[in-house]
């Protein structure tokens, strides 16, 4: 099969629609991560604890996503995907809007909720869709540029959201009163009303991811298909979630270290990860993206796991190396490879799952993966690290050090997950390959 788009509108319209879901994907990191720039301003105004602040972070949002997700990816293996993420991007701006206008701790918290139901319809149907609408060679591209949307959206929210509140005490009507932080809200959730009207107008590929038979997916197809492909799909699964595992851990402390070890100002990490993010993160995405589609289009039926294993190494590396810079001119270059790194294994992922799994099945797979690792990445990354620095070395600035041991924790069980995938991909029938 040669390299060129699927569509049945125009060359151009599959890169149309990769940009209109990285637009998505952007804003609703956006909507998602606007809220670490806020804490004070919301203790102070609701009154609220640390404890509950956490809450919003994780039970709120964290705990609905991933459970919110398996049923949002069957609907995506069966329904209209355009008109679900449609309905998804106008639930999480509305409940965007409502969290910048919640007088209450419960409101904010149901706010929150409603933010992650909507925000998880949208990865499974993109996924999926993408890999319809894009030929083998081009679609991990694609689904990289989607992807590219989690480092754009979350530098916005640090650089967008801190400008947005120094002019807010000076907008005008109906914005005028509101305070600064509600205003950040505010304004970060209608963009999405405007990507759920345009995503209205994008086509189904009906009959290219349902089977030939025409039946629809039963429920719970997928825990069965991962079940009879444990040695392929369910040890993939594992060894991405271990490195998941590490990615949130490096995600929530980077931040720490900069500013407890190195001696930064909250303010320049910010600008300086946000930067990072922008410019590295999408470097990286991008790259993985595109060494997989070049592996797969060359037969290489092992890529996902060998490529997989590579963003791990590299990855632990660049953690231990950036954990332990002795100083802030060190230390800063290291921040900007470890987001590289970081980033590299948005690129394989979603893609490699997409090439492994029936099409039929694509939405409630990538689903199933996101419920698992968001699960774990969340509760386990961020916790081993702190445990390693109030337990083991009981001293909040050997948090680089603690940071430094994350990947002697996870990796060992990513490389053995990944090493025994690759040896069972070689028989595995990729999706785009004709059966023989």
């Amino acid at each position: 099969m040669n390299g060129s788009a699927r569509s049945g509108s125009g060359q151009g319209a599959p890169w149309g629609l990769a940009a209109l879901l990285f637009l998505a994907n952007s804003f609703s990191f956006v909507d998602r991560m606007v809220l670490t720039l806020l804490v004070e301003p919301i203790k102070a105004d609701l009154e609220v604890s640390d404890t509950q602040i956490s809450l919003l972070h994780g039970l709120a949002f964290a705990s609905f996503y991933a459970l919110a997700g398996l049923p949002l990816g069957y609907l995506a293996d069966r329904s209209h995907r355009p008109r679900l993420m449609a309905i998804g991007a106008t639930i999480w701006s509305a409940m965007t809007l409502a969290t910048g206008l919640a007088r209450s701790f419960p409101l904010m918290f149901a706010a929150r909720a409603g933010v992650a139901v909507g925000e998880a319809t949208l990865s499974p149907s993109a996924v999926s869709l993408l890999r319809d609408r894009f030929a083998p060679g081009l679609a991990a591209r694609a689904i990289g540029i989607f992807q590219a949307g989690i480092f754009v959206g979350s530098a916005l929210a640090l650089i967008l959201g801190g400008q947005i509140l120094t002019v807010a005490d000076r907008l005008p009507w109906p914005l005028a009163g509101l305070a600064p932080w509600r205003v950040v809200f505010v304004v970060a959730g209608l963009p999405g009303l405007v990507i759920a009207a345009l995503m209205l107008t994008l086509r189904e590929p009906r009959g290219v991811s349902i089977p030939a038979d025409g039946s629809a997916p039963r429920v719970g197809a997928a825990l069965g298909y991962v079940r009879a492909n444990l040695r392929t799909i369910g040890w993939y699964i594992g060894g991405a979630t271990a490195i998941t595992i590490l990615a949130y851990g490096v995600l929530s402390w980077m931040p720490t270290v900069l500013i407890r070890v190195h001696g930064m100002t909250q303010q320049s990490a910010g600008l300086t990860l946000g930067l990072g993010n922008l410019l590295c993160g999408v470097g990286g995405v991008l790259t993985s993206a595109w060494a997989l589609d070049k592996a797969l289009a060359r037969g290489r039926r092992t890529a996902p796991a060998e490529l997989l294993l590579l963003a791990c190494g590299l990855l632990g590396v660049a953690t231990v190396v950036f954990a332990l810079a002795p100083t802030i001119a060190f230390a800063l270059p290291a921040a900007a490879v470890l987001i590289f790194t970081q980033s590299l294994p948005y690129g394989i992922i979603s893609a490699s799952l997409a090439e492994l799994v029936p099409a039929h099945l694509r939405g409630q797979i990538v689903a199933l993966y996101l419920l698992i690792s968001n699960l774990a990445g969340l509760t386990l990354g961020p916790l081993i690290v702190a445990l390693f620095t109030d337990r083991l070395f009981a001293d909040p600035s050997k948090v680089g050090l603690s940071l430094a041991l994350l990947p002697v924790v996870t990796l060992p069980l990513a490389c053995g997950f990944l090493l025994a995938c690759r040896s069972a991909l070689g028989s595995l029938h990729l999706s785009h390959e004709p059966a023989r």
